[in-house]
């Protein structure tokens, strides 16, 4: 069985970076068995003082379907010594400092088996101008020391591939393997209500998943009833907290029939049973490369409402969601308006049609997973 060691900031039992976490796990459960898949993560969740209670640091600890080596911080000494026992490298993000390690070990001949490294959504125009300044002097520095060239690229489809190899170089090497899906359908638990609009908004609290634009989305709607906004997300940057606050605040002394709450952290695992007792999820986000709280909203029947900018371009055609241009506020108003509209038939049927997509979605990834062509 081909071994094969897995880098990321970050692992269960820790939930609070999102995605990354989640796209491990689920690779994970779908491969664990023809792989012996290792994973190398810190030992504490994002913000954490304190290590995960119960485990010990520096040896493999088996986890579900993996083994998982947890450390206080990441070495080279460390990343060399599990690469030599391994026939595949795979490190998720190009950012961390121990990617910047892996390739320079790679460079210098001390790592001998392929090197990938996830792209992450990484390159995306919209994540990009995040700190761009600081990422395109990073970039430069990696170029100019050849770090990348004994790089292949994991992306999830081939607009991820072109957007990398606007920033990287036309001559990057990309593999694709798109994200596999978590398997559980979840039934919906809750009931369209006449007059009331139930929406949440579960991701991380940053400037990528575009809080920001859900009130003047919600303004703009304008609707003759209820709409009861839910949120949900680590708090990643607080003085954006504190602005989305504001707005949202703001927002209940011109429409009186809105309402919102900030329901703090949500526990992964416990994500989709959150989708269930909504009507839809709201989510203008900058980017998504793959976008696994998407498929979480599609797997309990919570109709999305999402920007142009993921993969899950074919909702509205499919008649299980709302694809909106990011940035057309009149747009998305549209989604809610028509939602809100929406008889308790007419959202159950929807409902039922996100839990056939992302059934037929689930099928086709994982019997074409394109991670079995990087781990061979």
């Amino acid at each position: 069985m081909r071994k094969i060691l897995i880098i990321t900031g970050r692992y269960l039992p820790g939930w609070r970076d999102g995605g990354p976490v989640r796209s491990i796990y689920n690779l994970t459960q779908w491969l664990g068995t023809e792989y012996d898949l290792r994973i190398m993560c810190l030992d504490r969740d994002h913000g954490d003082t304190e290590k995960y209670p119960g485990i010990t640091c520096g040896r493999y600890e088996q986890v579900k379907n993996a083994k998982v080596w947890y450390t206080p911080a990441f070495t080279s000494d460390d990343i060399r010594k599990l690469s030599d026992d391994a026939d595949v490298v795979y490190v998720c993000g190009p950012y961390g400092d121990y990617a910047r390690m892996a390739m320079s070990l790679k460079k210098a001949g001390k790592i001998a088996a392929p090197l990938y490294i996830a792209s992450m959504g990484s390159f995306s125009p919209e994540a990009f101008r995040i700190k761009e300044l600081k990422k395109k002097l990073y970039i430069l520095l990696m170029k100019m020391t050849h770090m990348f060239d004994s790089v292949v690229w994991s992306v999830t489809s081939a607009r991820e591939a072109e957007e990398l190899r606007a920033v990287v170089g036309r001559s990057a090497h990309c593999i694709t393997a798109s994200d596999l899906p978590r398997a559980d359908i979840i039934p919906h638990s809750g009931v369209k209500e006449d007059g009331v609009l139930k929406l949440c908004f579960i991701s991380r609290i940053c400037r990528k998943k575009n809080l920001i634009a859900v009130p003047e989305i919600i303004k703009a709607a304008h609707v003759p009833g209820s709409i009861n906004l839910d949120v949900y997300g680590v708090a990643e940057d607080e003085d954006y907290l504190l602005e989305c606050t504001g707005a949202l605040n703001a927002l209940k002394d011109v429409l009186p029939g809105f309402s919102w709450e900030y329901k703090g952290e949500a526990d992964s695992e416990k994500v989709p049973l959150i989708f269930a007792g909504y009507d839809a999820f709201l989510f203008p986000t900058l980017g998504e490369n793959y976008g696994h709280v998407i498929a979480e909203s599609l797997s309990a029947g919570c109709i999305p409402v999402i920007s142009d900018t993921t993969p899950w371009l074919d909702l509205g055609e499919k008649g299980c969601g709302y694809v909106c241009p990011l940035g057309d506020t009149a747009s998305f108003a549209e989604a809610v308006r028509d939602l809100f509209d929406m008889s308790s038939d007419e959202m159950s049927a929807a409902q039922d049609r996100c839990h056939e997509y992302i059934r037929a979605v689930n099928e086709k990834n994982a019997a074409g997973s394109g991670y079995r062509d990087i781990f061979g």
